[in-house]
């Protein structure tokens, strides 16, 4: 792991979700943290943002129209030039099961919406700590 990985200001998330209320949410607490945000508003607009930007996390949303967050994993992890990024889920459906089969899955994190704004970045700081 790169030494500034824990500078929140050396950054890059792209975030997957469908739901403007959602976005505008992560991406601020992101951005109050200096983190530089992509948006990618389903599955596919993030399968081709990750061909051109190679972020330190995405965050995805379970539930998105068309490619859903379950199947953006699968194809994130079968790729391998992303396959070794972190990814964290985030969902409006919380239930101990989801989250016991997101991990299954491989995401690496998984946060019930709306994200606290006071552990999210500390949480995914956790996480990229444990890479």
């Amino acid at each position: 792991m790169p030494s500034d990985i824990l500078e929140t200001a050396s950054w890059r998330v792209v975030i997957a979700e469908d739901e403007p209320d959602s976005v505008r949410l992560v991406s601020k607490i992101l951005e109050h943290h200096g983190v530089h945000v992509d948006i990618a508003h389903n599955g596919d607009e993030c399968l081709a943002l990750l061909e051109t930007t190679t972020p330190t996390l995405v965050v995805v949303d379970l539930a998105m129209p068309g490619r859903d967050g379950w199947q953006t994993l699968a194809a994130i992890r079968a790729n391998p030039a992303t396959a070794h990024l972190p990814v964290v889920a985030v969902t409006a459906y919380y239930a101990p099961d989801v989250a016991e089969d997101a991990a299954r899955a491989g995401f690496d994190g998984f946060f019930p919406k709306p994200v606290s704004a006071k552990a999210f970045v500390p949480c995914l700081e956790d996480i990229l700590r444990a890479r």
